[in-house]
């Protein structure tokens, strides 16, 4: 890709699989079906550099199915942890998610909000951003480190 930031972000070994991931899906003439099924174990970061690369290489037709795969990807994953919280199994489900999955989740369960819109969250709602709050804290505490060493790094070559 061209944009130092994305390159930066996710690196030249992880660039080269998604160019190639990207060579696929048009030599082989995915459909929208297709690309989920391919997609639907890889981090949203991920999904979202391929709907940029895609941009970049304009292959608008790709872009536009993998974009349509990833929303419902995200559906699903908000279907299945409301399963997983029914059956008592939250933190089971969050533990395959990464931080960025578990924050777009929070957005797609319309709990991201701020403190003031959180007290008129239902029960079940403020259940759910507690839950999914304190693992994305336990991952912080695990990659704390790297977010900071990432800032500092980015910081000084402004």
């Amino acid at each position: 890709m061209k944009n130092k930031l994305i390159n930066d972000l996710f690196g030249k070994e992880l660039i080269h699989a998604m160019k190639e991931m990207l060579e696929e899906f048009k030599r082989l003439k995915f459909d929208d079906r297709q690309i989920e099924k391919a997609m639907k174990n890889i981090n949203e970061s991920v999904r979202v550099g391929l709907y940029l690369m895609a941009l970049e290489k304009n292959y608008d037709e790709i872009a536009y199915k993998i974009n349509v795969a990833n929303k419902r990807i995200n559906i699903t994953r908000k279907e299945k942890f409301i399963e997983a919280y029914e059956k008592g199994e939250a933190n089971k489900y969050l533990s395959i998610l990464g931080k960025g999955d578990k924050i777009s989740l929070m957005s797609d369960l319309g709990i991201d909000v701020d403190l003031k819109e959180r007290a008129l969250l239902s029960k079940v709602e403020k259940d759910y951003f507690t839950i999914i709050s304190n693992s994305i804290m336990e991952d912080q505490k695990v990659d704390k480190r790297d977010g900071i060493d990432q800032f500092v790094k980015y910081k000084k070559e402004d």
